[in-house]
């Protein structure tokens, strides 16, 4: 193995991202509730390591009941009841917590709390739940486009990165990894495009490309959480990956683009049948 991929850990963040791609694949292959079922285990996951990031000790009032408001949205999504309501009961149950804790502390720490809360709701199972009433070809192209772009941005920016793309928010990450990023994810799209799309070839590039910046932009975003809080990683439940939001960050915004995409125009109409 080069040294420069073994000092990356490549070969544990190999024998990971196997695993979880046994876990994807069987949910996927079972499908309907499973697929839901994984999609709100995950957003849970990464939710509580969101709020831990922020409160990585105590603060456990804040901490449950974030839990629950990626719950009751989960829930709702899951069902496929109305967001709205949904999303108005969370942002109520988070006022009244700051109200309430406001009353004993006198001060702005309840209200940045609850602003965390309401934050993760909307970063994580919000972004992530539409997954759940995809075709399985849309659940595969939201999961395999960003893979494809972290994978090829990851060997480009080790074997020939030298230019810094952001270092402000993410210093390791280069110009070159990025573009063989993004050239993946056009890659990818075109190919289903082709071979699944009821779209036209064009429309599957600029798809691609979208959600290729996209989904640096979720990894940058998360980048910059951590640093924020000055924290390597979002957990240690991944060898070799980190947390499960460090997996999470770029296919979130993936999906989130992909929805907004797909309600303006069709791009897997006749798969879906």
């Amino acid at each position: 193995m080069n040294d420069k991929f073994r000092a990356a850990g490549l070969g544990l963040r190999l024998i990971t991202a196997a695993v979880l791609a046994v876990v994807l694949i069987a949910a996927w292959v079972m499908g309907g509730w499973y697929v839901s079922g994984l999609v709100a285990l995950l957003s849970l996951v990464g939710l509580g390591e969101f709020l831990f990031l922020f409160q990585p000790s105590g603060g456990w009032g804040m901490k449950i009941l974030g839990l629950v408001l990626g719950l009751v949205f989960l829930a709702a999504s899951a069902f496929s009841l109305p967001s709205e309501p949904a999303l108005a009961v969370c942002a109520m149950l988070a006022a009244i917590y700051a109200l309430v804790a406001w009353s004993r502390e006198k001060s702005l720490d309840p209200l940045r709390r609850a602003a965390v809360m309401i934050c993760g709701v909307f970063y994580i199972p919000l972004l992530l739940a539409p997954a759940m009433h995809f075709t399985r070809w849309e659940q595969l192209f939201v999961v395999l486009l960003p893979a494809a772009s972290d994978m090829a941005a990851y060997f480009a920016g080790v074997s020939f990165g030298k230019h810094p793309i952001w270092p402000g928010v993410s210093p390791k990450k280069s110009m070159e990894g990025s573009i063989a990023g993004l050239l993946a994810s056009i890659v990818v799209a075109c190919g289903m495009g082709l071979a699944l799309g009821s779209a036209p070839l064009w429309a599957f590039a600029a798809l691609g490309a979208g959600m290729g910046i996209m989904a640096q932009l979720g990894d940058f975003f998360e980048s910059a959480l951590k640093r924020a809080v000055n924290v390597k990683d979002s957990s240690h439940l991944l060898p070799g990956h980190g947390g499960v939001l460090d997996r999470l960050d770029s296919i979130s915004f993936c999906v989130g683009t992909y929805a907004a995409a797909s309600a303006l125009y069709p791009f897997f109409a006749q798969a879906a049948q």
